[in-house]
C-alpha cells in the first residue's frame, strides 16, 4: 500500500486541538450520525446497545442517541482531551444518562463478546495501528445478527491537497484490508471522497 503515514499525537494532548478539531470535523459527524441511523431503522431497529468505537468528540453517537430515545450508545477511544468534550456534549444535550463515552482502545475493546446490536467505525481505518485487530475486535462485541457500519476516508487524486487524505486506502486497499480480518460478510460502497462497508 502506497499510504502516506499519519499521525494524530496533538490529537491526545491538547484540549484546544480537540477542541479546533472536533469545529472542524462537527457537520460531517453528524452526517455520518444521521445516515447510520436512516440505515438502522430501515432494517427495523429500534432500540439496543450502539457502539461508536473510535468515538472521538461524540458527534455521531450524539446523533444516535438523540434519534433512538430507548438506546444505550457507548463511545470509546483513546484521546482524552475529546473523550472531555464528547461527555461536555452529552451533558449540555441532556443525553449523558444515555451516552457514555470512555477511554478505550479499539484494538482491544474492553467489552465482552457480542455485546452490542450495532457498531460503528468512522475515520479510523486509515489511523490506527493495526486495522485489522481494530476489525477483528469489532466483530468479537457485535452481536450475530448485530449491524455493521464502517466508512473512511478514500484515497484518491485529492490526496495533493489534503494530507489525510493521502494517508487513506484506496477502495481496492480497503477491499484487501479486509479479507483477513474476521469481520462478517458486508457490502463496500464508495464516492470521491469515502468508501464503506457495512451489513
Amino acid at each position: 500500500m502506497n499510504r502516506t503515514p499519519l499521525t494524530h499525537e496533538r490529537i491526545f494532548r491538547e484540549e484546544e486541538f480537540a477542541g479546533s478539531y472536533a469545529r472542524r470535523h462537527q457537520k460531517m459527524a453528524e452526517k455520518f450520525g444521521h445516515e447510520c441511523a436512516e440505515k438502522l431503522t430501515s432494517r427495523g431497529f429500534r432500540a439496543g446497545r450502539i457502539l461508536d468505537a473510535g468515538c472521538g468528540f461524540g458527534g455521531t453517537a450524539l446523533v444516535l442517541a438523540q434519534r433512538f430515545p430507548d438506546s444505550e450508545i457507548v463511545g470509546i477511544d483513546l484521546s482524552e482531551p475529546l473523550l472531555r468534550l464528547a461527555n461536555r456534549n452529552a451533558q449540555a444535550a441532556k443525553l449523558e444518562r444515555r451516552a457514555k463515552f470512555e477511554i478505550g482502545d479499539v484494538e482491544k475493546i474492553p467489552y465482552a463478546n457480542h455485546s452490542f446490536d450495532a457498531v460503528l467505525n468512522i475515520n479510523m481505518v486509515h489511523i490506527v495501528e493495526n486495522p485489522v485487530r481494530m476489525l477483528d475486535e469489532i466483530e468479537r462485541v457485535l452481536k450475530p445478527e448485530g449491524f455493521l457500519f464502517i466508512a473512511d476516508l478514500r484515497r484518491s487524486v485529492l490526496g495533493f491537497i489534503e494530507k489525510e487524505i493521502r494517508a487513506a486506502l484506496t477502495l481496492d486497499e480497503a477491499k484487501h484490508l479486509l479479507n483477513p480480518s474476521k469481520l462478517r460478510a458486508g457490502k463496500f460502497s464508495s464516492n470521491a471522497l469515502w468508501w464503506r462497508y457495512e451489513t
